[in-house]
């Protein structure tokens, strides 16, 4: 028997796997059976199958443990961002499965728990449910092995320059998902990703020059945007006056050098001073608060304003 073009369908939209189940309710046990019995389809966990000679797509194994899983359950944590675009982001394989509550998954080697919140929202590969973003980067970050911090910060950071994360969701989903708020996670890699949540600032550079930024008072804000192109990085509003962190990956090509140019002369004729920081500039904080300040300075006493105040020591 030939599989019906449906089966094969559903198999690539679900990375080349499907669960008994599914194939029995396109046609029916008997025949189920029969085509899962042929050489066409090899057995991956119980009651899960993949097509023989399809690529193996890295996250496989964390689609076949959702389905093996039962109706209803969904995939969390780096697998299931990994389904996304995340470009060079190298999340691993790491994953839980979370399911309706009173089941019980036994006899295997993954990560199942009940899910704390089963009226979450999900988007679907083929009929598997995958958790949102949010949910998917905060829910392993105290919890399952195998996560790779940095990898994490940059999925955060890649969300949010996408627009599929906004500042504030991750702490609102904590919350949902009884994960605790900011104020009673002080540490590891979810009170990590709850500071950032907390700041519109991305990028570890970015981070690292906003909390040197902080020093003054009152202090800049964070991505302002200036004209429907053009986003500051963080600005004096009173001052006109820009700061922006230049990391290599996005201003070290000529096509980004090309973008600069541009900005500059649109900021320039707005009449927006701009200074640049680079991650060599972070590694002297000293030195670069000295150079921010004098900046500051001199643009304040140009426009008979009075300077941000440099707090502490």
């Amino acid at each position: 028997m030939q599989p019906p073009d449906d089966v094969y369908r559903l198999c690539r939209d679900q990375l080349g796997v499907l669960a008994r189940r599914q194939l029995v309710a396109m046609v029916g046990s008997v025949d189920a059976d029969h085509l899962l019995a042929t050489s066409r389809f090899e057995r991956l966990l119980r009651g899960v199958y993949r097509v023989r000679g399809g690529a193996a797509h890295p996250q496989q194994p964390a689609v076949a443990a959702t389905l093996r899983s039962g109706v209803g359950a969904t995939l969390t944590g780096p697998a299931a961002l990994g389904l996304l675009d995340m470009e060079a982001v190298d999340l691993g394989q790491a994953f839980e499965i979370v399911v309706p509550g009173g089941r019980r998954v036994t006899g295997v080697a993954f990560v199942v728990r009940t899910d704390p919140d089963p009226d979450r929202s999900v988007w679907h590969l083929g009929e598997v449910r995958v958790a949102e973003p949010a949910d998917a980067l905060i829910e392993p970050a105290s919890r399952a092995p195998g996560v790779r911090p940095r990898a994490l910060r940059l999925a955060h950071d890649r969300l949010r320059w996408t627009d599929r994360l906004q500042p504030g969701q991750l702490t609102a989903r904590a919350q949902r998902l009884r994960l605790g708020t900011v104020s009673h996670v002080s540490c590891g890699l979810l009170g990590e990703l709850l500071e950032m949540d907390g700041t519109s600032a991305t990028g570890d550079g970015e981070r690292a020059l906003a909390r040197v930024l902080r020093r003054f008072d009152p202090p800049a804000e964070v991505q302002v945007w200036i004209s429907p192109r053009h986003c500051l990085d963080f600005y004096f509003r009173t001052l006109r006056f820009a700061v922006e962190y230049q990391g290599r990956a996005d201003h070290a090509t000529e096509a980004g050098r090309g973008s600069d140019r541009v900005r500059d002369e649109e900021l320039t004729a707005a009449g927006i001073r701009l200074i640049y920081v680079t991650a060599e500039d972070l590694h002297d904080e000293r030195a670069l608060l000295a150079r921010l300040g004098a900046a500051l300075t001199a643009r304040a006493d140009e426009l008979g304003l009075a300077a941000p105040r440099l707090m502490g020591s």
